[in-house]
């Protein structure tokens, strides 16, 4: 009888070994693959610890939804890359991993020191912004607070970017008969002292004039990196990408959505930065370019 007990025992025993080998030996379920040799360019602008009321039309997100952003993304599988890794894969074809993504801002504002890169170290991801330089060059007492470029060091040592939004052209400018304000990077301005607009050469001239100067003031203040330009309001025409090219520029990014794929100069980038652009609501919104022929 006691032989029978032990036999059983060690039977039951034998079987729960198997299992549990057989669960220890199945491969673990590869993880979602949403897009290969893509990349998706996230673009947020300002961000705060809460969004003011009114502010729903303002490209401004709360502290927490890029957390909730951040946590999203890790767990459905994307992958945060460097700009310097797609920049790499873009001019170079350079591997990324499946479900790449990369994170920008627009316009250097200080809560990009304050709020949102604590943010990030915290997720260990990094996020490149792009500045306007006469902003972070030239105290204004009544506009919202740039970066400074002691801060940008610092973000920099961190693993951050930061690219040229041009040195002043992120404004508008009267244009043509009318006097119609038009984004400065791509209009032909109004000259009230000869009553006509400036002529192309004046025009290329003012755009090479300015990418040019803030390239000087990137490497003067953060040393050789990159030539990135992302345009201001998205505007842009072939005098723009002849002259930002003439300047050195290697990548533009626009705000026209959609994947990026490696043999063009153009990058597409995805708003993720609005008030009502919760984590669901951003999921949703990149599933609806996996699909896309880009």
């Amino acid at each position: 009888m006691r032989m029978i007990r032990y036999a059983f025992f060690w039977m039951i025993a034998a079987g729960l070994a198997a299992v549990i080998t057989g669960l220890q030996l199945k491969p673990e379920p590869p993880g979602n693959i949403y897009y290969q040799d893509q990349a998706a360019v996230l673009l947020y602008h300002d961000i705060r610890t809460e969004v003011p009321p009114g502010a729903a039309g303002s490209s401004t997100i709360s502290t927490a939804q890029l957390r909730e952003h951040l946590k999203m993304l890790g767990d459905r599988g994307f992958r945060i890359v460097t700009m310097d890794e797609f920049a790499g894969f873009m001019l170079q074809g350079k591997k990324l991993p499946a479900n790449a993504v990369v994170l920008t801002f627009d316009d250097g504002y200080e809560s990009f020191y304050r709020e949102a890169a604590p943010i990030l170290q915290e997720f260990h991801a990094t996020a490149s912004n792009f500045i306007v330089g006469a902003s972070s060059d030239i105290f204004h007492p009544e506009a919202e607070p740039h970066l400074s470029w002691e801060q940008m060091n610092r973000l920099k040592a961190q693993g951050m970017g930061f690219y040229s939004h041009t040195y002043n052209l992120h404004r508008m400018l009267p244009s043509g008969p009318s006097g119609a304000l038009q984004p400065a990077l791509t209009a032909r301005i109004l000259m009230t002292q000869a009553v006509r607009n400036e002529s192309e050469d004046q025009h290329r001239l003012r755009i090479y004039s300015d990418i040019a100067f803030m390239e000087k003031r990137l490497r003067q203040e953060l040393g050789s990196q990159r030539r990135l330009l992302a345009f201001p309001y998205g505007a842009y025409d072939d005098a723009v990408l002849e002259e930002g090219g003439r300047a050195g520029i290697e990548l533009f990014f626009t705000i026209e959505e959609g994947l990026n794929t490696a043999g063009t100069r153009i990058v597409k980038r995805i708003n993720a930065g609005e008030p009502y652009m919760t984590a669901d609501a951003l999921w949703e919104h990149l599933q609806s370019f996996f699909a896309k022929k880009q």
